[in-house]
């Protein structure tokens, strides 16, 4: 999603993507909200995506986002579910920067971890 655009994504599944930047920086295999944009999704199936940069940096396996250079990108989830996704850093969500909320979603069984940074993202745990 590019700066300041808007996805409004509702009951899809999200299954199966890879974002691999070998000596680069990957991310969002699922879900990528980078630049500022706003982010609205609910009761999406977010399953078995892969992020990967040999020798670089992957984040963000399920979600990747970031506030943009304004900080003022947002994603709200609701009642998704993010499971057995993959990533360097953040197998389920990676918060790099901006507004990020959770409301009755299941982040579950990310490797290595289910959201990063540890404490970013309200309501996720490990």
């Amino acid at each position: 999603m590019g700066p300041f655009g808007t996805l409004d994504l509702t009951d899809s599944q999200i299954t199966g993507n890879t974002a691999d930047a070998p000596n680069g920086t990957a991310q969002g295999g699922g879900l990528d909200n980078p630049d500022g944009g706003t982010l609205t999704a609910r009761r999406n199936k977010v399953l078995r995506n892969t992020v990967t940069a040999k020798d670089g940096t992957a984040q963000g396996g399920g979600l990747y986002h970031a506030g943009g250079t304004t900080g003022l990108g947002t994603t709200t989830l609701q009642e998704n579910t993010i499971t057995h996704n993959r990533a360097g850093d953040g197998g389920g969500v990676f918060k790099a920067s901006g507004a990020l909320t959770l409301n009755g979603d299941v982040i579950r069984d990310n490797r290595p971890n289910n959201c990063s940074p540890a404490g970013t993202v309200s309501g996720c745990i490990g």
